[in-house]
C-alpha cells in the first residue's frame, strides 16, 4: 500500500473533523446567545411559582429548557440524517 492514498485519507477525516469542530463552536455561541432570552421567557412562565417556591420554579426551568434542548437534537438528528 503507498502513502499517499493513506495520507488521502488522513487530509480529507481531518478536513471532515475541522468542519465539525467549527460547526460545534457556532452552535455553541448560538446557544450562549439565546440563553438570557430562554430562562427569561420560562421564567417568565413559571413567575407565579417563583414567588412561593423559588427552587421549584428554577427547577421547572431547567427541565423545560432540558426537554426543548433534547427534542432539538432529536429532530436535527432526523433531519441531517
Amino acid at each position: 500500500m503507498s502513502k499517499k492514498p493513506r495520507k488521502t485519507r488522513f487530509l480529507k477525516e481531518l478536513r471532515r473533523q475541522i468542519r465539525l469542530a467549527i460547526a460545534a463552536a457556532i452552535g455553541f455561541v448560538i446557544a450562549f446567545a439565546w440563553k438570557d432570552t430562554i430562562i427569561r421567557m420560562v421564567g417568565d412562565y413559571y413567575s407565579n411559582l417563583n414567588k412561593v417556591m423559588p427552587i421549584g420554579s428554577s427547577i421547572l426551568t431547567s427541565l423545560t429548557i432540558t426537554l426543548i434542548g433534547v427534542l432539538l437534537i432529536l429532530l436535527s438528528s432526523r433531519l441531517l440524517e
